[in-house]
């Protein structure tokens, strides 16, 4: 359940802050307590607050909860798969170009992380996973962390997509396996003439033999890229970037459908890099 009405109610999620910037993201439930780095902090002390609002743990320290964002949940949330980040999602998003009302099949469900990211564009879902352990904590996330008119287009199907019985026809078609250019002679024929595939995978050997799969199975290969994600500090006059920075994920591969049997299209590298900051 969300948090949608500015006030924090028992069943809502929140993202709780202290003064060092340590973050607990907390399912509200009324009389609960939850261990905090500053001390043990009372659910109902939340219950009733506003977003952004200051509360105060038993050991007396100031905490700020805030309704969290889609990047807070997917970063905090339990997870049984290693999660897309959400610099990928959003580049993938992008990459789709979603419209309200889209089929979208999802291969490799994982933990819901992507799957929240369609479902809240407006498509509708269909995510197939063959590990059970997988399915159940993905559709557990969707469920928790989007209304219930938003999780109601997503439909999980337990199995391998090579075997499964699947209905198209699918206006996007996602891909998040180890290897999907096994999957794209499968899928392909399930994606209507104006559609796109966008696959995400982690290294370069992964990205070679799936776009030559995607050019023999018509597809006209977009672009290849990966998202690097450094963040700036920005403190009176001090300006600099962090010491750190989210470096190489995934590459992530964008195609649309094309009528002719070999398309040609220009020879995608993995140079193509796109820098978020």
């Amino acid at each position: 359940m969300t948090q949608v009405q500015g006030v924090f109610e028992a069943g809502s999620w929140a993202l709780v802050v202290d003064p060092r910037g340590r973050r607990l993201l907390l399912s509200l439930q009324a009389g609960a307590l939850v261990n905090t780095h500053r001390g043990l902090l009372e659910h109902d002390a939340v219950i009733g607050a506003a977003s952004g609002a200051t509360v105060v743990t038993r050991s007396g320290s100031s905490l700020t909860v805030y309704a969290p964002s889609f990047e807070d949940i997917v970063l905090e949330m339990p997870r049984g798969a290693q999660i897309i980040y959400p610099k990928d999602i959003a580049a993938m998003l992008g990459e789709l170009s979603l419209l309200p009302g889209m089929r979208v099949l999802e291969a490799g469900f994982g933990s819901g992380a992507l799957t929240m990211g369609l479902l809240r564009h407006g498509a509708s879902v269909v995510a197939v996973e063959k590990r059970e352990d997988f399915a159940s904590r993905g559709r557990k996330n969707v469920e928790s962390f989007l209304p219930p008119e938003v999780s109601s287009n997503l439909e999980v199907v337990l199995g391998d997509v090579m075997e499964t019985e699947i209905s198209g026809p699918f206006h996007r078609i996602v891909l998040d396996l180890l290897d999907p250019w096994r999957v794209l002679a499968r899928v392909r024929p399930l994606l209507t003439s104006d559609g796109r595939v966008v696959v995400y995978v982690t290294n370069i050997n992964q990205v070679q033999e799936t776009v030559r799969a995607m050019r023999l199975h018509s597809l006209s290969v977009d672009s290849v890229k990966e998202i690097l994600e450094r963040s700036w500090i920005v403190n009176g006059d001090i300006v600099r970037p962090e010491q750190k920075m989210i470096g190489h994920t995934g590459f992530i591969i964008s195609a649309r459908a094309s009528r002719s049997e070999n398309p040609s299209s220009p020879e995608p590298t993995a140079g193509d890099v796109s820098v978020a900051t």
